[in-house]
């Protein structure tokens, strides 16, 4: 297992946790999707000369669930989340035209923008704590 791999898998499952145990609905919900977009490429067959047509195929499905809930969610980080995606989609096609396209810097982007998205998903988790709790001080009859 590569370091960045391991980093990210980390990542992945630290973000996961967090979304289950402090996210609401869409940050839940944005954790199941890159849980499930993630096991299905770590599943799917890689091969150095040709595209990784289903990876694209997952990265460009939540790419659509992004821009879905960035329009209709009204959450801030689901924008940042969406262009790191569109970012993630971007490279998968920059070696779909340029096959010559050397194998270590195409993954290693797909893996920095990978983590961006989830990085994302951590501001908007730990930025919902922070709007509840200071919702939380202003209410009548609170300690504060």
């Amino acid at each position: 297992m590569s370091p960045i791999y391991a980093v990210s898998l980390a990542l992945l499952i630290l973000t996961a946790a967090l979304a289950l145990w402090r996210g609401g609905g869409w940050e839940r919900a944005t954790a199941g999707v890159l849980v499930l977009t993630w096991i299905g490429t770590t599943l799917a067959p890689f091969d150095a000369t040709e595209p990784p047509w289903v990876a694209i195929g997952l990265d460009g499905a939540t790419m659509l669930f992004l821009l879905y809930l960035a329009l209709y969610s009204r959450r801030r980080w689901a924008i940042w989340a969406t262009a790191f995606q569109f970012l993630l989609l971007a490279n998968h096609l920059a070696f779909v035209r340029f096959h010559q396209l050397e194998q270590w810097a195409y993954v290693t982007a797909y893996y920095v923008w990978g983590d961006a998205v989830l990085l994302s998903l951590v501001a908007g988790i730990l930025w919902r704590a922070r709007d509840i709790a200071a919702t939380d001080a202003e209410k009548p009859g609170s300690p504060d």
